[in-house]
């Protein structure tokens, strides 16, 4: 879900403001702008790894079969399911 910006296509997505962190790809970074959860449980998770609004998160890998993503934030470096990641909305700032 996008709510400002377009996209063209799946491999043009720096044009698009905010897009969920699964849609980007390897080397790209962006910002925490909102985290959709309707389970506090796995709200919380995310926050006690350090993943709040405002936190710049970085893709350094992406596993082959596309599960799990290997991120960088606050110094240190996770590894996320995607499906975790489609649920954490993110302005592109790289």
């Amino acid at each position: 879900m996008i709510r400002c910006g377009r996209i063209e296509n799946e491999k043009n997505i720096e044009t698009a403001a905010i897009v969920p962190l699964g849609k980007l790809s390897t080397g790209a970074a962006g910002r925490v702008v909102e985290i959709r959860f309707r389970s506090g449980a796995r709200r919380r998770r995310l926050f006690d790894m350090g993943i709040t609004v405002g936190t710049v998160i970085e893709i350094k890998q992406i596993a082959p079969l596309g599960d799990p993503v290997d991120v960088a934030l606050r110094d240190y470096r996770l590894c996320l399911r995607r499906a975790d990641l489609d649920h954490i909305m993110v302005e592109v700032i790289k």
